[in-house]
């Protein structure tokens, strides 16, 4: 009995040794499949703006709901093709990248770092504009 256990955990242990880099999935790294995601949140967006471009109202009686729906499909399946091809991702990928990066929060994550790198680069900015004032008062005098 302790043997098969023994047995059992040293090929687990094997078994995972193996494996390679627990981040890769379907060979692609996490951080390609962070940025696939928000590409194609990007491409989602970009789909709905021109939807409704299209049928400003689709939610009155005759705004073109079901054309509105229909067309914004269509635009989502050509965008996301286009962000998938771009990025060598298989098509098939794109819907398990896109849940991965919605359980994972990553639109959250990523909003977060660009506002702490905005709000880096204000302050910066407000260390540069403060030096300049101070050169400009030391001309004056």
């Amino acid at each position: 009995m302790k043997f098969n256990f023994i047995l059992t955990l040293v090929a687990s242990a094997i078994l995972f040794s193996c494996a390679g880099n627990p981040t890769d999935r379907n060979g692609l790294s996490l951080e390609k499949r962070k940025k696939v995601f928000m590409e194609l949140r990007l491409a989602e967006k970009k789909a709905g703006r021109e939807a409704l471009k299209s049928f400003p109202k689709p939610g009155t009686d005759g705004g073109g709901g079901m054309e509105f729906r229909k067309q914004l499909r269509d635009l989502q399946v050509l965008y996301w093709q286009e962000v998938l091809d771009s990025n060598d991702v298989a098509t098939n990928l794109g819907d398990s990248i896109f849940t991965e990066g919605i359980k994972g929060k990553w639109a959250q994550e990523m909003r977060q770092q660009e506002k702490k790198m905005r709000s880096t680069k204000s302050k910066s900015d407000n260390r540069a504009k403060g030096n300049k004032e101070k050169r400009k008062d030391r001309k004056k005098r």
